[in-house]
């Protein structure tokens, strides 16, 4: 017996509800699906197309409301908890390891307490909104509360993809406010007020106080992060030969990852941006016989600023540092310096604890403030110059309204 002839579906929806034409053997438009609880196949025939498509959009409903909803890989209850882990393992793994770790703290200090043991399909927005409130309440900035938003909306995503909310499911995060709101035109939810981040006199305090607390190394290393624009991971994996001085570049090639578990490892920059940004002359001496005396001791592949024994300078072994300067040059201090005891194993260890108002992350912002305003380069150059993926971000995040608009815009007009 011959065998019959199928042409490909004219068209295909998600579901499974196929559209197919008519043929030599079929006068009419035929649309084919299954029924998801018995397996059995139903069919029906029109005479246009568009009625074919108008009965291929009831199955789809029909097909939606009955539909399972499924995990494909275990049967494990379909709690906010379990998503959370499905999260973290499916999604979350491919991404660096800092914004992994960033959001499994979110989820697991601010999310999970409230609504790991609620299944999936009672979560409410009224439960969304109960977390943002708690956050709220415990004094968090706005950055933390769009932190948290943003990471129910990743979980309720999530669980659409593994099929635990179906389009006909409420969605918890229905009409939930989490992003802060510009009260200035011209601002945005990233924004950085010039006038929020350390003037270069403050700058120029703290570099002097690392000097004196017998650091100058890192007090160079804070000089060009202020010029450079370059970020922690980056600056610390600069090698020797990453300094040019004709012209006067900085060739970000490859940036330090480094958890809170586990030995750091280098990786791209972020956006795999590798990329040169610039330095001022008046650092070419001071930076060029330090480039020298590196060279002279580890090579040109050798690290440019190594931490203590050689290595990769951590993170956290800087930042006693950075708070031991911050206020030793006269900066506000959200937390007080002090000299902290039981510390090891033995308890009798001590360390540096306190809380500055800037971070060294701040001076990248400086950096930034600098090539828009003061050098005037153009959004476009500077996001180059600091690995930004999109321009528009660097115009968002640093330019605002400046000034006083009203005398800005009356001057204009004094020739009218």
């Amino acid at each position: 017996m011959a065998r019959r002839y199928r042409k490909k579906p004219l068209a295909q929806f998600e579901h499974g509800t196929r559209i197919h034409a008519p043929s030599s053997g079929e006068a009419r438009y035929r649309i084919v699906t299954s029924d998801p609880a018995s397996g059995e196949r139903i069919f029906a025939k029109v005479t246009t197309e568009e009625r074919a498509r108008a009965k291929a959009r009831e199955f789809e409903q029909l097909l939606a409301h009955s539909a399972p909803i499924r995990d494909p890989r275990t049967e494990a209850p379909r709690t906010i908890d379990h998503l959370a882990q499905c999260y973290s393992a499916d999604h979350l793994a491919g991404l660096s390891l800092r914004y992994r770790e960033k959001q499994e703290y979110v989820l697991r200090r601010w999310v999970l307490p409230h609504l790991g043991a609620l299944h999936v399909t009672q979560w409410t927005p009224a439960d969304s909104m109960a977390v943002l409130a708690a956050v709220r309440a415990a004094g968090r900035s706005d950055a933390l509360v769009q932190d948290v938003g943003a990471a129910m909306r990743a979980l309720v995503t999530h669980a659409r993809r593994l099929r635990w909310l179906t389009s006909h499911s409420e969605d918890p995060m229905w009409m939930v406010g989490y992003s802060r709101r510009a009260t200035v035109q011209g601002e945005h939810s990233v924004y950085v007020p010039r006038a929020s981040l350390p003037t270069d006199e403050e700058c120029a305090t703290l570099v002097a106080a690392m000097e004196q607390l017998g650091e100058p190394m890192w007090a160079l290393a804070m000089r060009l992060k202020q010029r450079a624009g370059i970020r922690w991971g980056e600056l610390v994996a600069l090698q020797v030969d990453d300094i040019g001085f004709d012209p006067r570049v900085v060739h970000v090639r490859r940036a330090v990852e480094q958890g809170q578990r586990g030995g750091p490892r280098i990786k791209p920059p972020k956006n795999g941006k590798v990329r040169t940004t610039i330095f001022p002359k008046s650092l070419v001496d001071d930076l060029g016989e330090h480039v020298e005396r590196r060279r002279s001791e580890v090579g040109g592949s050798g690290p440019l600023f190594p931490g203590r024994g050689g290595g990769i300078m951590r993170r956290a072994a800087f930042q006693p540092l950075w708070v031991k300067a911050a206020a030793a040059a006269g900066w506000p201090m959200t937390r007080p310096l002090e000299r902290t005891a039981g510390y090891g194993q033995r308890g009798k260890g001590w360390r540096w604890k306190g809380s500055a108002k800037w971070s060294p992350h701040d001076l990248r912002h400086v950096a930034a403030c600098w090539m828009l305003f003061d050098l005037g380069l153009d959004p476009a150059v500077v996001a180059e110059k600091l690995g930004h993926a999109d321009p528009s971000f660097t115009v968002k995040r640093y330019v605002g309204v400046r000034g006083d608009p009203d005398l800005a815009a009356m001057s204009i007009t004094d020739a009218w």
